[in-house]
């Protein structure tokens, strides 16, 4: 076994997604060789959550900048003032997004600490991407295959939002582990539209896509504990909270990554 694993303890999340891994101290504990590890486990299991880390905000940009340059971009959740691309997470929100995919660029990776949470109800759930494109019958596959969809509220837009529509491939592969995914935005305040199809069309493909992605088999979920950080592939897993909560009571800070260091 090797030695960057011989002490560690790594405890799946569920069959298909995720990882828990305990015996590391992301303060201190971060050789060549362990983030190496972690960038294997991380292409592996899609999410990485590691519990009971003594990080403040200055240790979460350090861990977080091990592993490629944070993005600095305006979200609707608020920035750190003293530290572009830091958001702080007050409360929480239900639906099933990547972060930032309505850029041209989004990011690869997103680090999530957890400073305060209530005791209950404060989970977080994350879909495969892979498992979604792998449950698709062929003809699906091929359907999609191919073609963009939109992000960031689709074509649906408010008098005056001048924001450009970004479109992303609908079936893209990953550069890592060669596995094809679905990348799709499947939240209620999205309307993703594949483009070249008629909106009909459209809706049905997404439709059917949606419950390919969602299938609970295809999930896993975190209750938060104060000090817990999570890491995930961005590209890969959706993930959505599971209830509002009051911005007094839970406190996440939230870094992405554009890229992550070959």
């Amino acid at each position: 076994m090797s030695p960057a694993i011989a002490d560690l303890t790594i405890r799946p999340l569920s069959p298909t997604l995720g990882a828990e891994v305990a015996g590391m101290d992301l303060r201190t504990d971060l050789t060549p060789e362990r983030r190496a590890l972690i960038r294997t486990l991380l292409f592996q299991h899609g999410v990485l959550v590691w519990r009971d880390q003594s990080l403040d905000t200055a240790g979460q940009v350090a861990f977080a900048e091990a592993f490629g340059p944070i993005l600095v971009f305006t979200s609707v959740v608020d920035p750190e003032p003293a530290r572009p691309g830091v958001h702080e997470v007050h409360g929480g929100s239900v639906g099933w997004h990547f972060d930032a995919s309505s850029l041209p660029t989004p990011p690869q990776a997103t680090v999530l600490r957890a400073v305060h949470v209530p005791p209950a109800g404060n989970d977080t759930l994350w879909a495969s991407g892979v498992a979604a494109y792998q449950a698709l019958t062929p003809e699906v596959r091929a359907l999609a295959t191919g073609r963009y969809i939109t992000h960031g509220r689709g074509v649906k837009r408010e008098p005056g939002d001048e924001r450009p529509i970004v479109a992303h491939p609908l079936v893209r592969r990953h550069p890592h582990t060669g596995e094809h995914y679905l990348y799709i935005n499947l939240p209620d305040w999205d309307h993703p539209l594949v483009l070249g199809m008629s909106p009909d069309d459209s809706d049905a493909l997404v439709a059917e896509l949606r419950a390919a992605y969602l299938r609970p088999e295809h999930q896993a979920r975190l209750s938060w504990t104060p000090g817990t950080i999570a890491m995930w592939d961005n590209r890969i897993v959706l993930h959505t909270g599971t209830g509002e909560h009051d911005p007094a009571t839970r406190h996440l800070v939230r870094i992405c990554l554009a890229a992550l260091h070959p």
